[in-house]
Protein backbone atom coordinates (compact mmCIF):
# COMPACT_ATOMS: atom_id res chain seq x y z
CA UNK A 1 0.00 0.00 0.00
CA UNK A 2 1.35 3.39 -0.97
CA UNK A 3 2.05 5.71 1.98
CA UNK A 4 0.56 9.09 2.79
CA UNK A 5 3.19 11.81 2.55
CA UNK A 6 2.09 13.49 5.79
CA UNK A 7 -0.52 15.72 7.37
CA UNK A 8 -0.77 19.52 7.75
CA UNK A 9 -3.19 21.52 9.92
CA UNK A 10 -3.85 25.09 8.79
CA UNK A 11 -5.53 27.83 10.79
CA UNK A 12 -8.36 30.01 9.49
CA UNK A 13 -5.87 32.36 7.78
CA UNK A 14 -4.13 29.57 5.86
CA UNK A 15 -1.01 29.38 8.05
CA UNK A 16 0.36 26.11 9.35
CA UNK A 17 -0.33 25.24 13.01
CA UNK A 18 1.32 21.82 13.07
CA UNK A 19 2.48 19.31 10.46
CA UNK A 20 4.18 15.96 10.34
CA UNK A 21 7.81 15.57 9.28
CA UNK A 22 7.93 14.89 5.52
CA UNK A 23 10.98 12.64 5.67
CA UNK A 24 10.89 11.48 2.04
CA UNK A 25 10.55 14.99 0.61
CA UNK A 26 12.45 18.30 0.71
CA UNK A 27 11.43 21.01 3.17
CA UNK A 28 9.68 22.96 0.40
CA UNK A 29 7.24 20.09 -0.27
CA UNK A 30 4.61 20.94 2.42
CA UNK A 31 4.98 24.68 1.71
CA UNK A 32 4.12 24.12 -1.96
CA UNK A 33 0.92 22.31 -0.98
CA UNK A 34 -0.03 25.03 1.52
CA UNK A 35 0.46 27.74 -1.12
CA UNK A 36 -1.45 25.74 -3.75
CA UNK A 37 -4.36 25.19 -1.38
CA UNK A 38 -4.56 28.86 -0.33
CA UNK A 39 -4.45 29.99 -3.97
CA UNK A 40 -7.21 27.54 -4.95
CA UNK A 41 -9.27 28.68 -1.97
CA UNK A 42 -8.86 32.34 -2.92
CA UNK A 43 -9.94 31.63 -6.52
CA UNK A 44 -13.07 29.82 -5.33
CA UNK A 45 -14.27 32.87 -3.42
CA UNK A 46 -13.46 36.08 -5.28
CA UNK A 47 -13.90 39.12 -3.10
CA UNK A 48 -13.81 37.14 0.15
CA UNK A 49 -10.95 36.61 2.56
CA UNK A 50 -9.34 33.23 3.12
CA UNK A 51 -10.88 32.88 6.58
CA UNK A 52 -14.43 32.92 5.18
CA UNK A 53 -16.21 29.57 4.83
CA UNK A 54 -19.27 30.76 2.93
CA UNK A 55 -18.35 29.03 -0.36
CA UNK A 56 -16.09 26.25 0.84
CA UNK A 57 -18.26 23.61 -0.84
CA UNK A 58 -17.25 24.95 -4.26
CA UNK A 59 -13.63 23.88 -3.75
CA UNK A 60 -12.76 20.42 -5.07
CA UNK A 61 -11.96 18.01 -2.21
CA UNK A 62 -8.81 16.87 -4.06
CA UNK A 63 -6.42 19.42 -5.57
CA UNK A 64 -3.61 18.72 -8.02
CA UNK A 65 -0.28 20.30 -7.12
CA UNK A 66 2.86 20.46 -9.28
CA UNK A 67 6.09 19.92 -7.32
CA UNK A 68 9.71 19.30 -8.35
CA UNK A 69 10.57 15.64 -8.95
CA UNK A 70 13.38 14.69 -6.60
CA UNK A 71 14.03 11.32 -8.24
CA UNK A 72 17.67 10.88 -9.32
CA UNK A 73 16.44 9.62 -12.69
CA UNK A 74 14.21 12.62 -13.43
CA UNK A 75 16.04 15.44 -11.69
CA UNK A 76 14.80 18.87 -12.74
CA UNK A 77 11.40 17.56 -13.91
CA UNK A 78 8.04 18.29 -12.30
CA UNK A 79 5.39 15.86 -11.14
CA UNK A 80 1.75 16.10 -10.08
CA UNK A 81 0.69 15.25 -6.54
CA UNK A 82 -2.74 15.20 -4.92
CA UNK A 83 -3.71 17.31 -1.92
CA UNK A 84 -6.68 15.94 0.05
CA UNK A 85 -8.32 18.43 2.40
CA UNK A 86 -11.13 18.63 4.95
CA UNK A 87 -12.52 21.68 6.78
CA UNK A 88 -13.03 21.59 10.56
CA UNK A 89 -14.11 24.60 12.66
CA UNK A 90 -12.50 27.04 10.20
CA UNK A 91 -9.27 25.01 10.07
CA UNK A 92 -8.13 22.94 7.09
CA UNK A 93 -6.49 19.54 7.37
CA UNK A 94 -4.33 18.71 4.33
CA UNK A 95 -2.88 15.32 3.38
CA UNK A 96 -0.49 15.43 0.37
CA UNK A 97 -0.14 12.21 -1.64
CA UNK A 98 2.51 11.61 -4.33
CA UNK A 99 1.70 7.98 -5.19
CA UNK A 100 -1.42 6.34 -6.57
CA UNK A 101 -3.80 4.93 -3.94
CA UNK A 102 -7.44 4.47 -3.03
CA UNK A 103 -8.73 8.06 -2.62
CA UNK A 104 -10.85 7.03 0.37
CA UNK A 105 -7.76 6.22 2.45
CA UNK A 106 -6.59 9.83 3.03
CA UNK A 107 -10.12 10.99 3.88
CA UNK A 108 -10.64 8.03 6.21
CA UNK A 109 -7.38 8.83 7.99
CA UNK A 110 -8.29 12.52 8.35
CA UNK A 111 -11.68 11.77 9.92
CA UNK A 112 -10.18 9.13 12.24
CA UNK A 113 -7.51 11.64 13.26
CA UNK A 114 -10.18 14.27 14.01
CA UNK A 115 -12.15 11.78 16.11
CA UNK A 116 -9.00 10.97 18.07
CA UNK A 117 -8.32 14.68 18.64
CA UNK A 118 -11.89 15.11 19.90
CA UNK A 119 -11.32 12.24 22.34
CA UNK A 120 -8.15 13.91 23.65
CA UNK A 121 -9.02 17.60 23.49
CA UNK A 122 -12.82 17.70 23.69
CA UNK A 123 -13.34 20.54 21.21
CA UNK A 124 -11.09 20.54 18.14
CA UNK A 125 -10.34 24.22 17.55
CA UNK A 126 -7.34 26.37 16.76
CA UNK A 127 -7.05 27.28 20.43
CA UNK A 128 -7.08 23.70 21.75
CA UNK A 129 -4.57 22.55 19.13
CA UNK A 130 -2.17 25.40 19.91
CA UNK A 131 -2.58 24.84 23.67
CA UNK A 132 -1.80 21.12 23.26
CA UNK A 133 0.71 21.31 20.42
CA UNK A 134 3.01 18.63 21.88
CA UNK A 135 0.14 16.17 22.35
CA UNK A 136 -1.14 16.72 18.79
CA UNK A 137 2.33 16.24 17.32
CA UNK A 138 2.89 13.03 19.28
CA UNK A 139 -0.48 11.73 18.11
CA UNK A 140 0.52 12.39 14.50
CA UNK A 141 3.77 10.49 14.99
CA UNK A 142 1.98 7.58 16.68
CA UNK A 143 -0.87 7.33 14.16
CA UNK A 144 1.19 7.84 10.98
CA UNK A 145 4.33 5.69 10.78
CA UNK A 146 6.40 6.50 7.69
CA UNK A 147 3.17 7.48 5.94
CA UNK A 148 1.27 4.32 6.90
CA UNK A 149 -1.66 4.50 9.37
CA UNK A 150 -0.48 2.49 12.37
CA UNK A 151 -2.02 2.93 15.82
CA UNK A 152 -5.61 4.08 15.30
CA UNK A 153 -7.33 2.74 18.43
CA UNK A 154 -7.84 5.40 21.08
CA UNK A 155 -7.33 2.96 23.95
CA UNK A 156 -3.92 1.95 22.57
CA UNK A 157 -2.97 5.56 21.87
CA UNK A 158 -3.70 6.57 25.46
CA UNK A 159 -1.05 4.07 26.58
CA UNK A 160 1.46 5.81 24.30
CA UNK A 161 0.38 9.48 24.37
CA UNK A 162 -1.12 10.56 27.67
CA UNK A 163 -4.20 12.81 27.36
CA UNK A 164 -3.54 16.42 28.38
CA UNK A 165 -4.75 17.46 31.82
CA UNK A 166 -4.15 20.59 33.89
CA UNK A 167 -2.03 18.64 36.41
CA UNK A 168 0.18 17.17 33.68
CA UNK A 169 0.64 20.60 32.10
CA UNK A 170 1.72 22.08 35.44
CA UNK A 171 4.11 19.18 36.11
CA UNK A 172 5.55 19.43 32.62
CA UNK A 173 6.05 23.18 33.01
CA UNK A 174 7.86 22.52 36.30
CA UNK A 175 10.08 19.95 34.61
CA UNK A 176 8.74 16.98 36.58
CA UNK A 177 8.77 14.08 34.14
CA UNK A 178 8.56 11.09 36.49
CA UNK A 179 4.90 11.73 37.24
CA UNK A 180 4.05 11.59 33.57
CA UNK A 181 4.97 7.95 32.96
CA UNK A 182 2.37 5.47 31.72
CA UNK A 183 0.70 3.08 34.15
CA UNK A 184 0.94 0.31 31.54
CA UNK A 185 3.70 -0.29 29.00
CA UNK A 186 2.67 0.51 25.38
CA UNK A 187 1.11 -2.30 23.32
CA UNK A 188 0.73 -4.47 26.43
CA UNK A 189 -3.03 -5.04 26.05
CA UNK A 190 -3.97 -8.56 24.85
CA UNK A 191 -6.98 -7.02 23.08
CA UNK A 192 -5.73 -4.03 21.03
CA UNK A 193 -8.86 -1.93 21.37
CA UNK A 194 -9.50 -2.56 25.08
CA UNK A 195 -7.68 -1.14 28.09
CA UNK A 196 -6.31 -3.94 30.28
CA UNK A 197 -7.54 -4.43 33.85
CA UNK A 198 -10.56 -2.16 33.43
CA UNK A 199 -12.60 -2.01 36.65
CA UNK A 200 -15.83 -0.18 37.53
CA UNK A 201 -18.02 -0.15 40.62
CA UNK A 202 -21.10 0.41 38.43
CA UNK A 203 -21.03 -1.70 35.27
CA UNK A 204 -23.09 -0.19 32.48
CA UNK A 205 -23.22 0.08 28.70
CA UNK A 206 -25.19 2.54 26.57
CA UNK A 207 -26.06 2.41 22.86
CA UNK A 208 -27.03 5.55 20.92
CA UNK A 209 -28.68 4.95 17.55
CA UNK A 210 -28.33 8.09 15.43
CA UNK A 211 -29.88 8.34 11.97
CA UNK A 212 -29.48 11.12 9.40
CA UNK A 213 -31.91 11.64 6.53
CA UNK A 214 -30.93 13.19 3.19
CA UNK A 215 -33.90 14.01 0.97
CA UNK A 216 -34.97 15.98 -2.08
CA UNK A 217 -38.69 16.84 -2.09
CA UNK A 218 -40.52 18.44 -5.00
CA UNK A 219 -43.07 21.25 -4.66
CA UNK A 220 -45.95 18.74 -4.55
CA UNK A 221 -44.47 17.11 -1.43
CA UNK A 222 -43.29 13.98 -3.24
CA UNK A 223 -39.89 12.60 -2.28
CA UNK A 224 -37.63 12.44 -5.33
CA UNK A 225 -34.79 10.87 -3.37
CA UNK A 226 -34.35 9.63 0.22
CA UNK A 227 -31.21 8.25 1.85
CA UNK A 228 -30.99 7.38 5.52
CA UNK A 229 -27.61 6.81 7.15
CA UNK A 230 -27.16 5.49 10.66
CA UNK A 231 -24.52 5.16 13.33
CA UNK A 232 -24.42 3.22 16.58
CA UNK A 233 -22.30 4.93 19.23
CA UNK A 234 -21.46 3.03 22.38
CA UNK A 235 -20.23 3.96 25.84
CA UNK A 236 -19.01 0.89 27.74
CA UNK A 237 -17.99 0.98 31.39
CA UNK A 238 -17.57 -2.72 32.07
CA UNK A 239 -15.13 -4.59 34.28
CA UNK A 240 -12.82 -7.19 32.75
CA UNK A 241 -13.27 -8.45 29.18
CA UNK A 242 -17.03 -8.98 28.68
CA UNK A 243 -18.18 -10.76 25.53
CA UNK A 244 -21.41 -9.12 24.34
CA UNK A 245 -24.16 -10.22 22.00
CA UNK A 246 -26.38 -7.56 20.40
CA UNK A 247 -29.23 -8.83 18.23
CA UNK A 248 -31.93 -6.99 16.27
CA UNK A 249 -35.49 -8.05 15.59
CA UNK A 250 -35.20 -6.82 11.98
CA UNK A 251 -31.52 -6.69 10.86
CA UNK A 252 -32.49 -6.74 7.16
CA UNK A 253 -33.49 -3.07 7.26
CA UNK A 254 -29.81 -2.05 7.26
CA UNK A 255 -27.06 -2.64 4.69
CA UNK A 256 -23.60 -1.43 3.64
CA UNK A 257 -22.41 -1.71 7.23
CA UNK A 258 -19.04 -0.48 8.46
CA UNK A 259 -17.90 -2.22 11.65
CA UNK A 260 -15.52 -1.49 14.48
CA UNK A 261 -12.64 -4.03 14.47
CA UNK A 262 -14.09 -5.62 17.62
CA UNK A 263 -17.08 -7.01 15.66
CA UNK A 264 -16.90 -10.68 14.62
CA UNK A 265 -17.79 -10.27 10.98
CA UNK A 266 -18.64 -13.93 10.24
CA UNK A 267 -21.20 -14.04 13.05
CA UNK A 268 -22.95 -11.02 11.54
CA UNK A 269 -22.96 -12.50 8.03
CA UNK A 270 -24.29 -15.84 9.29
CA UNK A 271 -26.93 -14.75 11.80
CA UNK A 272 -27.27 -10.94 11.66
CA UNK A 273 -25.99 -10.73 15.26
CA UNK A 274 -23.27 -8.40 16.59
CA UNK A 275 -20.81 -10.37 18.71
CA UNK A 276 -17.93 -8.40 20.23
CA UNK A 277 -15.69 -7.54 23.17
CA UNK A 278 -16.20 -3.78 23.42
CA UNK A 279 -13.48 -1.15 23.80
CA UNK A 280 -13.39 0.67 27.10
CA UNK A 281 -15.23 3.99 27.08
CA UNK A 282 -16.82 5.75 24.11
CA UNK A 283 -16.48 4.37 20.58
CA UNK A 284 -18.33 3.97 17.29
CA UNK A 285 -19.63 0.43 16.98
CA UNK A 286 -21.34 0.50 13.60
CA UNK A 287 -22.14 2.62 10.55
CA UNK A 288 -24.96 1.59 8.24
CA UNK A 289 -27.30 2.63 5.46
CA UNK A 290 -31.02 1.95 5.62
CA UNK A 291 -31.94 -0.56 2.91
CA UNK A 292 -33.98 0.53 -0.10
CA UNK A 293 -37.59 -0.65 0.48
CA UNK A 294 -38.21 -3.89 -1.46
CA UNK A 295 -40.54 -6.78 -0.78
CA UNK A 296 -41.46 -6.81 2.91
CA UNK A 297 -39.43 -3.71 3.85
CA UNK A 298 -41.65 -0.70 4.50
CA UNK A 299 -40.95 2.59 2.68
CA UNK A 300 -39.34 5.42 4.62
CA UNK A 301 -41.80 8.21 5.30
CA UNK A 302 -40.94 11.89 5.36
CA UNK A 303 -40.87 13.20 8.95
CA UNK A 304 -42.41 16.52 7.95
CA UNK A 305 -44.57 18.13 5.30
CA UNK A 306 -43.45 21.53 4.00
CA UNK A 307 -45.57 23.26 1.40
CA UNK A 308 -43.41 25.97 -0.12
CA UNK A 309 -44.69 28.55 -2.58
CA UNK A 310 -42.69 31.44 -3.96
CA UNK A 311 -43.19 33.90 -6.77
CA UNK A 312 -40.72 36.46 -8.11
CA UNK A 313 -41.15 39.64 -10.09
CA UNK A 314 -39.10 42.66 -10.95
CA UNK A 315 -38.17 44.38 -7.71
CA UNK A 316 -39.10 41.59 -5.29
CA UNK A 317 -41.26 38.57 -4.64
CA UNK A 318 -43.60 36.74 -2.25
CA UNK A 319 -43.49 33.46 -0.33
CA UNK A 320 -45.90 31.26 1.61
CA UNK A 321 -44.63 28.37 3.77
CA UNK A 322 -46.73 25.83 5.69
CA UNK A 323 -45.10 23.24 7.94
CA UNK A 324 -46.64 20.23 9.67
CA UNK A 325 -45.17 17.20 11.43
CA UNK A 326 -45.64 13.58 10.33
CA UNK A 327 -43.97 12.03 13.39
CA UNK A 328 -46.80 10.90 15.63
CA UNK A 329 -45.75 10.64 19.25
CA UNK A 330 -42.46 12.56 18.99
CA UNK A 331 -42.09 16.29 18.19
CA UNK A 332 -39.88 17.89 15.60
CA UNK A 333 -37.37 20.02 17.50
CA UNK A 334 -35.00 22.88 16.62
CA UNK A 335 -36.52 23.27 13.17
CA UNK A 336 -34.72 25.78 10.93
CA UNK A 337 -35.89 26.43 7.36
CA UNK A 338 -33.63 28.68 5.31
CA UNK A 339 -33.20 29.93 1.76
CA UNK A 340 -30.74 32.15 -0.05
CA UNK A 341 -32.87 34.94 -1.55
CA UNK A 342 -30.00 36.49 -3.50
CA UNK A 343 -27.59 39.40 -3.08
CA UNK A 344 -30.02 41.88 -4.62
CA UNK A 345 -32.63 41.42 -1.84
CA UNK A 346 -32.35 44.10 0.87
CA UNK A 347 -35.39 43.63 3.12
CA UNK A 348 -38.01 41.05 4.08
CA UNK A 349 -41.41 41.45 5.70
CA UNK A 350 -43.13 38.33 7.09
CA UNK A 351 -45.70 37.07 9.59
CA UNK A 352 -45.39 33.74 11.43
CA UNK A 353 -48.48 32.02 12.83
CA UNK A 354 -49.41 28.65 14.32
CA UNK A 355 -51.07 26.78 17.17
CA UNK A 356 -50.82 28.85 20.37
CA UNK A 357 -52.47 26.42 22.83
CA UNK A 358 -49.09 25.88 24.50
CA UNK A 359 -48.86 29.57 25.44
CA UNK A 360 -50.81 31.10 28.34
CA UNK A 361 -52.40 34.57 27.88
CA UNK A 362 -49.66 36.11 30.02
CA UNK A 363 -46.96 34.57 27.85
CA UNK A 364 -46.10 31.64 30.12
CA UNK A 365 -45.96 27.92 29.29
CA UNK A 366 -49.26 26.01 29.35
CA UNK A 367 -48.70 22.84 31.47
CA UNK A 368 -51.29 20.96 29.38
CA UNK A 369 -48.95 21.23 26.38
CA UNK A 370 -45.44 20.33 27.62
CA UNK A 371 -44.11 20.20 24.04
CA UNK A 372 -45.21 22.12 20.95
CA UNK A 373 -48.19 24.41 20.27
CA UNK A 374 -45.92 27.44 20.63
CA UNK A 375 -47.18 29.38 17.64
CA UNK A 376 -45.39 29.96 14.37
CA UNK A 377 -41.90 30.46 15.76
CA UNK A 378 -39.67 33.34 14.70
CA UNK A 379 -37.80 34.45 11.60
CA UNK A 380 -34.85 36.63 10.67
CA UNK A 381 -33.12 37.91 7.55
CA UNK A 382 -29.39 38.53 7.11
CA UNK A 383 -29.02 41.26 4.44
CA UNK A 384 -25.28 40.67 4.18
CA UNK A 385 -25.70 37.04 3.16
CA UNK A 386 -29.21 37.36 1.72
CA UNK A 387 -30.44 34.42 3.83
CA UNK A 388 -33.96 34.13 5.24
CA UNK A 389 -34.40 31.77 8.22
CA UNK A 390 -37.58 30.49 9.91
CA UNK A 391 -37.05 28.90 13.36
CA UNK A 392 -39.50 26.75 15.33
CA UNK A 393 -38.46 25.25 18.67
CA UNK A 394 -40.92 22.33 18.61
CA UNK A 395 -43.78 21.08 16.43
CA UNK A 396 -46.02 18.06 17.03
CA UNK A 397 -48.30 16.12 14.68
CA UNK A 398 -51.49 16.88 16.63
CA UNK A 399 -51.26 20.67 16.46
CA UNK A 400 -52.20 23.19 13.84
CA UNK A 401 -49.68 23.61 11.02
CA UNK A 402 -47.29 26.54 11.36
CA UNK A 403 -47.01 29.08 8.55
CA UNK A 404 -44.80 31.94 7.41
CA UNK A 405 -46.17 34.39 4.86
CA UNK A 406 -44.29 37.39 3.55
CA UNK A 407 -42.56 39.30 0.78
CA UNK A 408 -39.10 40.64 -0.06
CA UNK A 409 -37.80 43.71 -1.88
CA UNK A 410 -34.74 44.17 -4.08
CA UNK A 411 -32.37 47.12 -3.93
CA UNK A 412 -33.25 48.11 -7.49
CA UNK A 413 -35.70 47.29 -10.23
CA UNK A 414 -34.22 43.91 -11.05
CA UNK A 415 -35.34 40.28 -10.98
CA UNK A 416 -34.33 38.46 -7.76
CA UNK A 417 -32.52 35.11 -8.02
CA UNK A 418 -33.42 32.96 -4.99
CA UNK A 419 -32.19 29.39 -4.61
CA UNK A 420 -34.51 26.77 -6.14
CA UNK A 421 -35.05 24.98 -2.81
CA UNK A 422 -35.47 25.56 0.93
CA UNK A 423 -32.93 23.90 3.23
CA UNK A 424 -34.54 22.17 6.23
CA UNK A 425 -32.81 21.28 9.50
CA UNK A 426 -34.45 19.49 12.41
CA UNK A 427 -33.99 16.78 15.01
CA UNK A 428 -36.25 14.17 16.61
CA UNK A 429 -35.40 12.63 19.97
CA UNK A 430 -36.38 9.04 20.83
CA UNK A 431 -37.30 8.29 17.22
CA UNK A 432 -35.82 6.14 14.47
CA UNK A 433 -36.70 6.22 10.77
CA UNK A 434 -35.49 2.75 9.78
CA UNK A 435 -37.57 0.92 12.37
CA UNK A 436 -34.45 -0.91 13.57
CA UNK A 437 -35.20 -2.47 16.96
CA UNK A 438 -32.91 -4.08 19.52
CA UNK A 439 -34.07 -7.57 20.42
CA UNK A 440 -31.67 -8.23 23.28
CA UNK A 441 -28.25 -7.33 24.70
CA UNK A 442 -26.53 -9.91 26.85
CA UNK A 443 -23.15 -10.88 28.24
CA UNK A 444 -22.31 -14.41 27.05
CA UNK A 445 -19.20 -15.06 29.17
CA UNK A 446 -18.90 -15.29 32.95
CA UNK A 447 -18.13 -11.85 34.40
CA UNK A 448 -19.67 -12.10 37.86
CA UNK A 449 -21.94 -9.10 37.34
CA UNK A 450 -25.06 -8.08 35.46
CA UNK A 451 -24.52 -4.73 33.70
CA UNK A 452 -27.09 -2.00 33.28
CA UNK A 453 -27.97 -1.55 29.58
CA UNK A 454 -29.52 1.48 27.91
CA UNK A 455 -30.63 2.29 24.35
CA UNK A 456 -31.44 5.73 22.93
CA UNK A 457 -32.50 6.78 19.42
CA UNK A 458 -32.09 10.09 17.65
CA UNK A 459 -32.87 11.44 14.16
CA UNK A 460 -31.46 14.55 12.53
CA UNK A 461 -31.58 16.09 9.10
CA UNK A 462 -28.68 15.98 6.69
CA UNK A 463 -29.01 17.49 3.21
CA UNK A 464 -32.76 17.94 3.28
CA UNK A 465 -34.22 20.31 0.70
CA UNK A 466 -37.73 21.15 -0.46
CA UNK A 467 -38.19 22.74 -3.87
CA UNK A 468 -40.68 25.52 -4.54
Amino acid sequence: MAPLDGIIILDSTGRSIVSSHFRAHPSSYPLLHIDAFNQALAKSRPGLDVASTSTLQELDPILWVSVPNTSEYEEGAWMNTACFHVEKEGMRILVPVSQEMNPMLPFSFIYSFLETLASYLGEVTEHTIRENFDTVYMLIEAMLDEGHPLTMETNMLKDIVLPPTLVRKLLAAAGVSGSLSQTNPPYSAPIPWRRPNARYSNNEIYFDFEERIDAIVDKRGKALNIDVWGRVNCNAKLTGNPDLLLSFSNPKVIENCGFHPCIRYKRWMDNGVLSFIPPDGEFKLLDYQVAVPTGTLRPIGLPLNLKAKMSTEVGGGKFNLTLSSNTHGRPLENVVISIQLGPEVTSVSATASGDTRGILPGGGKNPNYPVGALGGGSWDFDPNKGVLRWMISALTANEKAASLVGSFICSSEEMPSPDPAFQVNFQINQHILSGLKVDHIKVVNETGYKPFKGVRTFVKSGNYEVRW
